[in-house]
């Protein structure tokens, strides 16, 4: 009997010892995959006085609608944001708003960190109806109020409070460790280990490196960086380099060029394989910063691929 009691008793706390791993694991993944849109109208998470009038007047709109304060000062009250986060650690904010020559061109957005409230002043006249990068912020676990647009600014014209965005940041390190292949003498392979570097870097038009990148910045840095080849910063221009190849001849490190619409080069990506299967690394926008794309696909539209080492 004693022997029976001490086996169930040894199972039991097996169990439980997995079940708690098990919930730690699906914890971590949580966190590490977290993103959350609040829109002004999100039941429960948005708060603004009524001096924040709904609109839908213009079309680059999140969702049906969006907040105006005509006036810059004339509520006590900012429009303020409730996000739940599931962990302490760095998180990547974005906000989105319709532009409008008559909208203000110095609203002021807060985002509360450990330390205090972080402000970052935007254009409203700019960038309408795209998701813009505020920062990265440590921010802690919890649900609470944390974003907020304020009532005040030294510009003219409307303020708008309409969606903001946070996800959790890719960590460098934590990408490199999951994602980096042998180290081999081939330059294309140092082009990949080098580009990989950057997965989760944010999307800013303009930008080459190496804390923001847009696509011909990231191809323009990578193989400054990787190889000591210069090129110049435009996808246009990159397609001068190097010589052209087939699909059927794709190796590692190579350029793709293309778009997702319209015609002409307006997008370049670095071709690669991993775990047997073909990507592209890129830039792609405000809403998925550099990362990794199956490829081919069906929203890529290809104009050539180049090999430059």
């Amino acid at each position: 009997m004693q022997r029976t009691t001490y086996y169930m008793w040894t199972m039991l706390a097996a169990f439980c010892v997995g079940l708690v791993i098990v919930l730690f694991s699906a914890s971590k993944s949580e966190a590490a995959t977290y993103s959350q849109v609040v829109d002004n109208s999100t039941s429960g998470r948005f708060s603004a006085s009524s001096k924040w009038v709904k609109s839908n007047y213009n079309s680059q709109r999140y969702g049906s609608n969006y907040r105006v304060l005509k006036r810059p000062g004339s509520t006590s009250a900012n429009a303020k944001y409730k996000i739940k986060t599931p962990a302490k650690g760095s998180y990547r904010v974005f906000a989105r708003w319709p532009s409008n020559a008559g909208y203000n061109n110095r609203t002021r957005f807060a985002v509360k960190t450990p330390s205090g409230w972080k402000k970052k002043t935007v254009n409203q006249r700019r960038n309408g109806g795209k998701w813009v990068s505020l920062g990265t912020y440590t921010l802690a676990a919890g649900d609470s109020y944390r974003i907020k647009v304020s009532r005040k600014s030294s510009g003219k014209g409307y303020i708008i409070a309409d969606a903001v965005r946070v996800k959790r940041a890719t960590t460098t390190s934590g990408t490199t460790t999951n994602n980096t292949a042998p180290t081999t003498t081939t330059s294309g392979a140092k082009v990949i280990q080098e580009a990989r570097r950057y997965l989760g870097k944010p999307y800013v038009y303009g930008a080459a490196g190496p804390s923001s990148f847009d696509c011909s910045g990231f191809t323009q840095y990578v193989y400054k960086n990787a190889v000591g080849k210069s090129l110049p910063h435009s996808a246009k221009s990159q397609y001068s380099y190097g010589r052209s190849v087939s699909r059927s001849e794709l190796k590692p490190g190579d350029l793709i060029f293309g778009n997702a619409g319209g015609s002409g080069i307006q997008h370049v990506g670095i071709y690669e394989v991993f775990n047997g299967k073909g990507y592209m690394l890129h830039a792609g926008n405000e809403q998925t910063d550099v990362e990794r794309t199956p490829f081919p696909n069906s929203w890529y539209n290809v104009i050539g691929y180049k090999r430059l080492v």
